[in-house]
């Protein structure tokens, strides 16, 4: 019999299929009504959940993927309860894991490759974040047709602000993928992900994860009584770079392990967009000087043409003709060389003639003292942060923000309520603070039209009826416009406060004329 569920979860949330559903969670993909695209719905219901960590990972889960902001990790869109129901809401990944990917075996060294370094720049971004996955598995890892990369399921993944020291009874990941310190219970760093990260690798390349055992004891053995070198034994037929990045990730000790995901991408040998760059440098540098070299022989030909037509010359012989002309000479040529000195510029190492006729006057420029203060944003129940239309984070956020001294644009988006801006001022040394409840600000409007009509709002398209839920406006003058094209529209002119709903009920056939 098939599975039955609510057609609509959460007033904004079609659901289109059950991905996997468990006794208190479940991941949907679903459609935003609102947004008008596909996402994925993880749910958690509360109701008799046997252990209450369930809900504070849950929770540590959204928050944490709010702070990270990166093209090679899954993306949380919303998040909020409901009830007994807890939901987070992430982007939509058209993917498979790379457990797929693996067991398909058909990439090439270099795919496997652009796909570790993807990895690792997610990684990066995570811990300069102060943040630790603790469960990098082939399962947590997405990839698409495009063989793009992104790391999912942050629940067990803790934050810089966070206890790093686990019990063993209370130990958690995946054990074919866990560190040595994280199995015994230790203290943990970036480096345990690091660690989990070697052991995928290995298996991209290999097909084989090297501690897997007959259960879980003979695993977890493995890992603690392992040797690398042994292991690297089996991969000598990898490119070098990689049997070296394994080297280094693959160790029990995590003193002599790779200390970063950025050390970890030195050894790739494969450059990246900078390589254009470094290719292009020394043709400047080959441009400049060669229009130079050119300029001083052209200078030197004319030198010698005048020497020879003016002071020597007779028949076939180069004779010195005066000696007394031998002053005006050295003048005539330190003029010259002057001359190139001031109106001969090279930048970059290239040559660039200018129109400067007087000698460069040194002129003492005032020194610019640069102040800063800082900003926090406190948004109920959440919104985008934007200061000049750069996006600094998703709300609830960690920190204040540092800024200069000055005037900023401040915009707060939340997809469910009208753009909030506002212009602000950061002084030296002061934290300014902004809270906003947007449903305070607001007020909302609710049309009941029979038999249904297009919704205008100041003469812009805004819903069609039944509406889901009220349409959200700021305080204000509106001019209303309902519109079926089988009669005459309905104009109204509404006022809507902060907090108030107004509803309107509208029949078109007691209209019709």
């Amino acid at each position: 019999m098939p599975e039955t569920f609510p057609k609509i979860l959460f007033d904004r949330f079609e659901i289109i299929d059950t991905l996997k559903k468990d006794q208190h969670t479940s991941v949907y993909l679903a459609n935003h009504i609102y947004l008008g695209k596909r996402i994925i719905l993880k749910t958690l219901s509360t109701d008799e959940i046997p252990d209450k960590t369930f809900l504070e990972r849950f929770k540590r889960e959204a928050k944490i993927l709010a702070h990270l902001d990166h093209k090679n990790i899954i993306k949380v869109l919303d998040f909020g309860t409901t009830g007994n129901l807890f939901y987070i809401s992430f982007e939509y990944f058209e993917g498979k894991n790379l457990r797929t990917i693996i067991k398909n075996n058909s990439l090439s060294d270099e795919e496997k490759i652009g796909l570790s370094i993807q990895l690792f720049n997610a990684l990066n971004v995570a811990h300069q974040n102060g943040i630790i996955h603790r469960d990098i598995k082939p399962e947590n890892i997405l990839v698409n047709p495009k063989l793009e990369l992104k790391i999912a399921d942050f629940g067990l993944a803790l934050g810089r602000d966070e206890n790093f020291l686990t019990h063993k009874s209370s130990i958690v990941g995946t054990p074919g993928y866990m560190s040595p310190e994280q199995i015994r219970g230790e203290e943990l760093t970036p480096q345990t992900d690091l660690f989990s990260s070697g052991i995928v690798i290995y298996e991209l390349f290999t097909g084989i994860n090297p501690f897997i055992g007959k259960d879980v004891g003979e695993t977890i053995n493995n890992i603690l009584n392992f040797k690398v070198e042994r292991e690297l034994e089996l991969i000598s037929s990898l490119p070098g770079d990689i049997q070296e990045l394994l080297n280094n990730l693959l160790r029990k000790n995590f003193s002599k392990r790779t200390k970063t995901a950025l050390e970890a991408l030195n050894f790739f040998t494969v450059q990246i967009e900078e390589k254009k760059e470094i290719i292009e440098e020394p043709e400047k540098k080959k441009r400049g000087k060669t229009i130079y070299y050119w300029v001083s022989a052209l200078i030197f030909i004319a030198v010698i043409f005048f020497i020879y037509k003016n002071y020597f010359s007779v028949g076939n012989t180069l004779i010195l003709d005066d000696t007394k002309k031998i002053k005006p000479l050295e003048k005539e040529l330190n003029d010259s060389l002057e001359n190139i000195n001031r109106d001969t510029v090279i930048t970059n190492n290239n040559l660039i003639t200018t129109d400067v006729e007087e000698p460069f006057e040194e002129t003492q420029i005032p020194v610019t003292t640069i102040t800063y203060g800082k900003l926090f944003v406190e948004v109920n129940p959440w919104a985008e942060v934007f200061i000049n239309d750069k996006k600094i984070g998703t709300t609830p956020l960690r920190d204040e923000i540092r800024l200069e001294s000055g005037e900023y644009e401040l915009k707060l988006v939340h997809e469910d309520f009208p753009v909030y801006t506002e212009t602000i001022e950061i002084k030296q040394d002061e934290l300014k603070t902004i809270r906003i409840n947007f449903n305070e600000m607001v007020g909302f409007l609710d049309c009941k039209i029979y038999p249904w009509g297009e919704i205008f709002i100041n003469d812009t398209y805004n819903s069609t009826s039944p509406l889901r839920k009220p349409i959200v406006l700021l305080p204000g003058h509106y001019n209303l416009i309902i519109r079926n094209p089988k009669y005459q529209d309905i104009k109204e002119e509404i006022t809507i406060k902060a907090k108030e709903t107004i509803t309107l009920r509208y029949n078109f056939d007691n209209r019709n004329e």
